[in-house]
């Protein structure tokens, strides 16, 4: 048989793909019968509890495939099931097997439903990261799948009886989740997800559509950075009402000191409606006005109902420097601008507000030391007294959420 020069290369090369592909089926293979046989013993201690599943096969495009797999809470189902789904699909990474090493390229689970609870401080899932590569390090180092697809999926985190405050339960539903994972040695994690959350908040259902994309940049020794949005639509707490809320951050420095954090955030809602009978909000903002009137000598009339139409926060925190660069609110009760900057390294403070109410304005600026700082225009002795106590009140809180670094208290 004459063969040319040009028919060589093509059959070397479909011999090379068959032997490749042969070859990859082969450890393929191997391990489908590796993860049945394991899933079927009932020798294994290492994982302490149940398994079940109505099939298990084998595909050379997906890999292992399971239906109906269930795990069962420690250490069988009479304890109740942790993990039950429709479907499991896992694929290890080729090359990753050919070193004898276990990475999935893939792991995609379809409607599962997810019951993880907590019990004198510890999730009943922990004793299940024992099937992770074993290492003294963080779950970053461990982790060894290039990417997690949930679709469809029930997620139910009950932490009631961890004795702490707040606890509670919350349930994700219609949830999908992809994670993907791109070094093998910590490097960026990266997280979309959508579905809808319910929880009970001061003995109300709490209920809202969600959607959360994030990147996590890990090193060695932990979480480096971390930037993302979430948005939240249709929330209802009670008869109260949120159309839209927004939020977004770039977080930098989150291992290091706490003048190297460089933090960005910003926050937008829209068409938020509280009734007067719903909790103490319309509470705090009448005694909030109150203030407003006496620094105005006028009377504002009573705040019922709470409606308002937008709001709007963008904040940075860099050098131990915190600015709200914008507090906007537009309600039924108050138009508001409002500007704040708390200066650690030189324990100063510098706002600036300008509010509509009522048919009133006012604008007021303070400026000077974190703790008595000067407010203008003058008012009288005891409005100047609650106003600092305001800023100093403002000031405490903020130095407790946020990582500043003070400098020496003035003489």
């Amino acid at each position: 048989m004459n063969i040319s020069k040009f028919k060589l290369p093509a059959l070397l090369f479909l011999a090379f793909g068959a032997g490749a592909g042969a070859f990859a089926y082969v450890k393929y293979r191997n391990f489908s019968d590796y993860l049945i046989a394991r899933i079927n013993s009932q020798e294994d201690k290492k994982l302490g509890r149940r398994i079940k599943f109505k099939k298990v096969g084998f595909s050379p495009l997906k890999g292992v495939v399971i239906d109906g797999p269930c795990v069962s809470r420690a250490p069988d189902f009479s304890k109740g099931t942790f993990f039950c789904a429709e479907q499991a699909v896992i694929r290890p990474d080729l090359a990753q097997l050919m070193r004898n090493r276990l990475y999935f390229s893939n792991i995609e689970l379809e409607k599962p439903v997810i019951k993880i609870r907590e019990t004198g401080g510890r999730w009943d899932f922990e004793d299940l990261l024992a099937l992770l590569p074993r290492t003294s390090k963080g779950l970053h180092l461990t982790w060894n799948a290039r990417k997690l697809t949930l679709k469809n999926a029930k997620l139910e985190i009950d932490a009631a009886a961890s004795g702490r405050k707040p606890a509670g339960s919350i349930a994700l539903e219609n949830v999908n989740l992809t994670l993907l994972h791109y070094s093998s040695l910590a490097g960026n994690f990266s997280l979309n997800l959508d579905g809808g959350v319910k929880t009970i908040f001061n003995g109300q259902l709490l209920a809202a559509n969600i959607s959360l994309s994030t990147d996590l940049n890990f090193e060695y020794a932990g979480l480096a950075s971390a930037s993302g949005k979430a948005e939240f639509t249709d929330a209802a707490l009670g008869a109260s009402t949120l159309k839209k809320a927004a939020l977004n951050w770039k977080l930098f420095g989150l291992n290091k000191p706490e003048p190297a954090k460089n933090y960005a955030a910003g926050l937008t809602a829209e068409e938020l409606f509280i009734p007067a009978q719903s909790g103490g909000a319309a509470q705090a903002v009448n005694e909030a006005m109150r203030l407003l009137s006496s620094i105005l000598g006028k009377e504002t009339p009573r705040v019922e109902d709470i409606r308002m139409k937008n709001l709007a926060l963008d904040f940075t925190l860099n050098d131990s420097v915190l600015s709200v660069k914008r507090l906007d609110l537009d309600a039924n009760f108050l138009e508001l601008r409002h500007t704040y900057e708390l200066n650690g390294p030189a324990r100063a403070v510098s706002a600036g507000l300008e509010a509509r109410f009522g048919g009133n304005k006012l604008a007021l600026t303070a400026k000077g030391p974190m703790d008595r700082p000067e407010i203008l225009p003058a008012m009288s002795v005891t409005l100047n007294r609650k106003l600092l106590e305001a800023v100093r009140a403002i000031n405490a809180s903020l130095l407790k959420i946020f990582p500043i670094t003070t400098g020496e208290p003035n003489a």
